[in-house]
């Protein structure tokens, strides 16, 4: 037996009419109102105009979400999007990259810059930094929310299971899903092996309207398990279905049917904690310089270590992480950690710049 964590999260908080309020969207939201705040807080600290702020988180949040769609299309899935271009627009249809966003900010910035010129580029990047930290931490725990950038299968106590889609393949489906009144899940202390995986045993048990005799059987190995084979949880390999579905079963004096069977969960890294947390933690230190130098921090001396320390991290961490697209399976550096390489270079130059004395020759 090993310990992990049943995450079985819903992405939505609630729905109003129909629309639903998700989690991603706030925290991602929340991401810029948090860094207008302390780029606010910066300026009014350094007797710059507050008032250049928002502009400045215009550019910044356009810049983070057309770099993050277009890095996502173009790094991952340039076929698809380059033979269906409409299909980019589609941001319902999921898909940002985070080193898209971190391109399309540092664009964004250099265009603000070019009509503000009383304050440095580098002066610029120092200061969002801070904001972009805080800002990872809250996007990754919405990504956390919707059981999304899932790590490798481990044996780690910081293991999660991400089973949210087993709820959902079975209350959302047409054919069956009124007849489900609820859906619990509790973990089996069995460790096994199969189909070449360790996996641990989910007790699944639907909480239903009646059936008549001899139609559980046909529902569990026909229309639940195809709904949960077809799904896009079992296709990322977060649960698997037993080749027969075995189960128990009760009826309560008011016809109302209980049903138990059970699934193989793997537990995996929760690769978005992992990045949240060190994001929280980067920000804490991007801070403490910053304060340490009473904001007249040397430039690009807060943004050179936001870029070393956050690349070098998401470079390890990709290792932990499954590849977002089938063709990085043959790649000995996956898309992400290619893509950290140039933009760690950049950051390691520009930090070792900010330790030379001044007057030193560049």
């Amino acid at each position: 037996m090993y310990s992990f964590i049943l995450w079985n999260v819903s992405p939505e908080i609630f729905s109003i009419m129909g629309f639903p309020l998700v989690w991603y969207g706030l925290l991602f939201a929340a991401a810029f109102l948090v860094g207008a705040q302390l780029m606010t807080w910066m300026y009014k600290k350094e007797g710059k105009n507050p008032r250049d702020i928002e502009s400045l988180i215009i550019y910044i949040l356009v810049g983070t979400i057309v770099g993050a769609r277009l890095g996502h299309c173009f790094f991952y899935e340039p076929e698809y999007f380059l033979s269906h271009p409409l299909q980019i627009l589609n941001l319902r249809g999921g898909g940002l990259a985070s080193h898209g966003g971190a391109l399309g900010i540092f664009i964004a910035l250099l265009l603000y810059w070019r009509k503000h010129k009383n304050q440095g580029y580098l002066y610029l990047l120092d200061r969002m930094v801070l904001g972009v930290a805080i800002g990872g931490c809250l996007i990754r725990t919405g990504n956390l929310m919707n059981s999304e950038i899932i790590g490798k299968p481990t044996d780690a106590p910081t293991a999660f299971m991400f089973v949210n889609g087993i709820d959902k393949s079975i209350t959302e489906n047409p054919s069956f899903g009124l007849l489900v009144h609820k859906v619990t899940m509790r973990k089996v202390d069995t460790v096994l092996q199969e189909q070449g995986v360790t996996v641990q045993p989910i007790e699944i048990t639907l909480h239903m309207s009646s059936l008549g005799k001899g139609n559980v059987s046909d529902l569990l190995n026909g229309g639940i398990k195809e709904a949960l084979m077809n799904s896009s949880d079992y296709y990322e390999g977060k649960f698997l279905v037993p080749e027969e579905i075995r189960f128990s079963e009760s009826t309560n004096e008011g016809g109302k049917k209980t049903i138990i069977f059970t699934l193989y969960g793997v537990a995996r890294h929760p690769s978005q904690l992992y990045e949240a947390v060190s994001c929280l933690i980067l920000f804490f230190l991007l801070l403490f310089i910053y304060l340490k130098h009473d904001g007249k921090v040397p430039e690009g001396r807060t943004f050179g270590w936001f870029i070393v320390i956050l690349f070098s991290l998401r470079f390890i961490y990709e290792y932990l992480k499954e590849n977002q697209v089938s063709f990085e399976n043959d790649m000995n550096f996956n898309m992400g950690q290619l893509l950290s390489i140039p933009i760690l270079l950049i950051g390691l130059v520009i930090l070792l710049r900010s330790y030379r004395p001044k007057g030193a020759i560049s």
